[in-house]
């Protein structure tokens, strides 16, 4: 029981890799608070945690509801001890085509949410010397990026940027980024086939894919080991098909 009386709040823990985390994390004996837009998989997921998990709904571009989902999630857990921030979107489009509504869609969620999250639940954190996981890609390594995909990829290489600040302005509290590999998610699995088809052929013929990819709770078993560890875990790859971990930096706790 990694997590044992620890006070949890996962961000986009309605379906895939924040649903699956919030599980995980009560299945090491962590009480957990799942938010996210939908409410009654919330619930479901809730019920299934126990441990007086709580469902909240949130639209993590909203700020003001993010502030409402914190200090609900600190009110009904009496603390904070960590927090994940899971959620992501991506309209496939190319560069000419994308509007700039959808890159303010994709970075609202992305990027502004993870922010505001952070910006709410901050003080919460240093008062226990807390935790704070967010979910990136391992995509934002690739040379050249990925085509039809830069809103997802810019975003999630700017949220790398945005933990690093983050940490370097409050050290009291540790900061990870988990870059997760390709990984069968509602997300992907939810998507035009007749649109995302081509592109996905196109990732492959250019190297990117190989036709290996990874379940949800081979990326929630890591963020829960970053949750347990003492120790501050800076960053953390996981590529498919098995979920191998490369692991950046580890600091002292």
């Amino acid at each position: 029981m990694r997590l044992s009386g620890r006070r949890v709040l996962v961000v986009g823990a309605s379906s895939g890799v924040g649903r699956a985390t919030g599980l995980a994390a009560a299945a090491e004996g962590a009480r957990v608070a799942f938010a996210a837009r939908r409410l009654d998989r919330l619930e479901v997921a809730a019920a299934e945690a126990g441990r007086d998990a709580i469902a909240i709904e949130c639209d993590v571009a909203d700020e003001v509801a993010c502030q409402a989902m914190v200090a609900r999630a600190v009110d009904h857990l009496g603390g904070l001890d960590a927090v994940v921030y899971a959620p992501g979107i991506a309209v496939f489009k190319g560069l000419a085509d994308l509007e700039t509504a959808e890159w303010r869609q994709v970075l609202d969620v992305n990027l502004l949410g993870a922010t505001a999250v952070a910006r709410a639940a901050i003080s919460h954190l240093e008062s226990t010397r807390g935790k704070a996981v967010f979910v990136t890609s391992i995509s934002i390594d690739d040379q050249p990026p990925r085509a039809s995909c830069a809103p997802y990829v810019v975003s999630k290489i700017a949220l790398e940027a945005l933990v690093r600040a983050w940490q370097g302005e409050h050290h009291k509290v540790g900061f990870t980024t988990v870059a997760m590999g390709d990984t069968i998610t509602e997300f992907s699995a939810g998507q035009d086939p007749t649109v995302i088809g081509p592109i996905i052929q196109r990732w492959v013929q250019e190297g990117y894919l190989y036709g290996q990819v990874m379940e949800a709770d081979a990326i929630a078993d890591q963020i829960v080991g970053a949750l347990a560890s003492p120790a501050t875990v800076r960053r953390i790859a996981i590529t498919p098909p098995f979920g191998d971990v490369d692991v950046a930096e580890v600091s002292p706790g």
